[in-house]
């Protein structure tokens, strides 16, 4: 099932493992770094709620002291299997939180991001991956992942479609401070 229109008092931000040794590795770094902080920042404006994950912290480290600035207040969920959704921890906080659909950003695109991805759908969720907010060291595993997801029924989009869309128009009270977080 496609998603026709995200609402915000719908979704929920899944950020999958921006981490300190993870995050330097990824093609494109600095945009997708820049791209997650954008995301993050407008989602807060919305008051979106947010899970984060880390893939095995111990080994890889936390999440990025600059990308965690943007999440504002947020617990990480630390697991060792790829698809977040397989980890009862996530699991849990998910459904806690009450929300059906899924803003998904992370790293690795091909891996940790997909399975999520996958187990969300087949778990009944709607899913929207910020692509330009998603990435993996080689742009190719990227770009077939993206593929993938889509011919599994992930909307596809941007960081800005997303805020512009939950936003709605220039008369919102929020339009001023999203506008400054995208420019």
């Amino acid at each position: 099932m496609s998603i026709l229109r995200l609402k915000r008092d719908e979704v929920i931000l899944v950020a999958i493992d921006f981490q300190e040794k993870l995050l330097p590795a990824m093609a494109e770094k600095e945009k997708i770094e820049k791209n997650i902080i954008k995301l993050a920042g407008g989602l807060n404006v919305f008051q979106i709620p947010k899970l984060v994950t880390t893939q095995y912290a111990r080994g890889l480290g936390n999440t990025t002291s600059e990308v965690g600035a943007a999440y504002g207040e947020f617990e990480e969920i630390d697991k060792t299997t790829f698809s977040a959704y397989k980890n009862e921890e996530f699991k849990a906080a998910l459904l806690k939180s009450g929300k059906k659909t899924v803003i998904l950003a992370g790293i690795e695109t091909h891996i940790c991001v997909e399975q999520t991805a996958l187990d969300l759908l087949e778990a009944g969720y709607n899913v929207a991956l910020a692509a330009d907010c998603a990435r993996s060291r080689d742009l190719e595993n990227h770009l077939l992942s993206l593929e993938r997801m889509s011919e599994a029924g992930v909307t596809i989009t941007c960081s800005e479609s997303i805020l512009y869309e939950l936003l709605g128009g220039a008369k919102e009270p929020e339009f001023k401070a999203i506008s400054a977080i995208v420019k």
